[in-house]
């Protein structure tokens, strides 16, 4: 049994006024974006007969996200998340009107919708990182699984209902109209996020800059264990898993010989599978870890897949992709607890920029391997070796596990004395080298070398550039931690950065050293010219 799962009530999270709106206006909005992928992966069928540009539909949808998605974060982490969301959807309100026009007045073609595909690509990658992010502003740690759950249920609810509305809608007034109720649905979500009075966390320093703060993103990640290991195992399936949406229409229209409405069925049977298991997951955690569901699911995605290859009728398809939507949110949302939980707040947009960097990244790369496997071969054999792969990748990927992410304390720890200096310094002046001095207990050693490797990462993910621990030569058992950073504006961040995780490596350190002695830090500056 996973004796680290949370007995709050998945609904727990809808009494917080300020979730509960948010939540209802994204389920709005995810309506109306169901409709417009729904209109568009049809619509993309009806102009033209190339699987590869019909795959190409969605590496425009996915692929900008590998390339906005980290700037993205840093903005968000810099400046005011609400302003920032309702930025970025104004922005999808206008492509979704102007694609909407487009095809009303029948002046659509397909390198216009992939190209207005590719600009709804940008504005989601924008403001995804920004939308994970909040949900910790607004719900305590203890409901953050059950927000997280909540997310995904609201967005498979909107799944289903906008992909049967949009075959209904298509069927009746055209592609056009779902591409209106789009950009409608994403004026509640403005509207909202207007009325919502956000208090940002508090902080006496300046934001970090753009640059620095990208890079600071990425020196993080590198240097978190826990994100890595989040990032190996959802390649490991979403690379493979992609090819369910790339060829999606393509099921529907030649291997089962169908049309729009079949089309919209089988989106509806994958959403219907998510549903249940979004339901589920609750209390599957009772009984298995992240990684536990993140291997059972990808196994299952892949028996679903191959049935969907090998049985060309409808009500199995609609079966097997049934399990393939389970399968895919059970995957999606440990993996999202996962991301959630390796990240402090300060990082957290940048943090999960990353993360959804590679997961949209393999959703843009895949479906241009799939596709292109399809061009050459067949339709079932793209999906069959798809599912080979995953079976050899969720083996393999097992060697990272992130079952204890949740275990990580974040807490700004606020433990360190403000440096008392003899000089002045100016805050943007730098670099800055920090020396600790450990007169270490010699038979501590072996101990103090991995507590010091572990601090000497959290070190990194704060902000220094270079971090070492060198032995003096000339005192036996002293041991000097050196590492700088690039001002001494980031030192002082340092300051508010530092966790509890870290303060209790920190605390074991300590107990290692010789009776009587304490960690000695100095700071040395590098001078300013005259």
């Amino acid at each position: 049994m996973n004796a680290s799962a949370t007995t709050t009530s998945p609904w727990s999270p809808l009494k917080l006024t300020t979730y509960r709106w948010l939540w209802l206006a994204t389920v709005v909005s995810n309506i109306g974006s169901w409709m417009h992928e729904t209109g568009s992966g049809w619509l993309i069928t009806t102009l033209t007969d190339s699987p590869v540009v019909v795959a190409l539909l969605q590496t425009a949808t996915s692929l900008p996200a590998f390339f906005v998605l980290l700037p993205s974060g840093a903005l968000s982490d810099i400046l005011d998340r609400r302003r920032y969301l309702m930025s970025g959807n104004i922005g999808m309100m206008v492509v979704a009107a102007l694609t909407a026009l487009l095809t009303l007045t029948g002046t659509i073609e397909a390198w216009s919708l992939l190209l207005l595909t590719l600009f709804r690509g940008i504005g989601t990658a924008m403001i995804m990182p920004t939308w994970q992010s909040i949900v910790p502003e607004i719900v305590p740690r203890a409901q953050l699984q059950a927000a997280i759950g909540l997310n995904t249920l609201g967005m498979n609810v909107s799944r289903v209902i906008g992909s049967l509305v949009a075959g209904l809608i298509i069927a009746a007034l055209g592609t056009g109209m779902v591409f209106v109720f789009n950009a409608l649905s994403l004026s509640f979500v403005i509207l909202t996020l207007w009325r919502w009075r956000r208090v940002p966390p508090a902080t006496s320093l300046p934001p970090e800059k753009f640059t620095s703060a990208v890079l600071t993103g990425l020196r993080y990640t590198r240097n978190s264990p826990a994100l890595l290991a989040t990032i190996y195992r959802s390649v490991g399936f979403y690379f493979f898993a992609s090819v369910m949406w790339a060829l999606l229409p393509l099921i529907a229209r030649d291997l089962l010989k169908g049309d729009a409405s079949t089309y919209s069925y089988l989106f509806a049977a994958i959403s219907i599978g998510a549903i249940a298991s979004a339901f589920a997951i609750p209390y599957l955690r009772r009984y298995y870890d992240n990684d536990q569901l993140i291997t059972y699911a990808s196994r299952l995605f892949a028996v679903g897949m191959s049935i969907t290859a090998l049985v060309h009728v409808q009500v199995i398809a609609m079966l097997a992709l049934c399990l393939c939507g389970a399968a895919w949110i059970t995957v999606m949302t440990s993996a999202q607890m996962s991301a959630q939980t390796a990240l402090p707040n300060w990082v957290k947009s940048r943090g999960i920029a990353v993360f959804l960097t590679f997961f949209m990244g393999s959703l843009g790369l895949g479906p241009v391997v799939w596709g292109s496997l399809t061009h050459w071969t067949t339709l079932p054999t793209a999906l069959l070796t798809a599912s080979i792969g995953l079976l050899i990748a969720s083996q393999i990927t097992q060697r990272w596990p992130v079952s204890g992410n949740d275990q990580l304390d974040h807490t700004p720890s606020q433990h360190w004395r403000k440096p008392q200096l003899q000089v002045t310094i100016k805050p943007d002046q730098g670099p800055v080298l920090v020396q600790v001095r450990y007169e270490v207990i010699p038979e501590c050693l072996p101990q103090f070398l991995r507590e010091i490797e572990q601090l000497g990462l959290g070190r990194k993910r704060d902000g220094a550039v270079f971090w070492g621990v060198f032995e003096d030569m000339n005192a036996p058992g002293t041991y000097v931690e050196s590492y700088a950073v690039n001002t001494w504006l980031d030192r002082l961040r340092q300051h508010e950065r530092i966790s509890r995780q870290d303060a209790q490596t920190q605390a074991r350190i300590k107990a290692l050293l010789r009776e009587g002695t304490e960690p000695l830090v100095r700071h040395f500056v590098t001078p300013l010219r005259s």
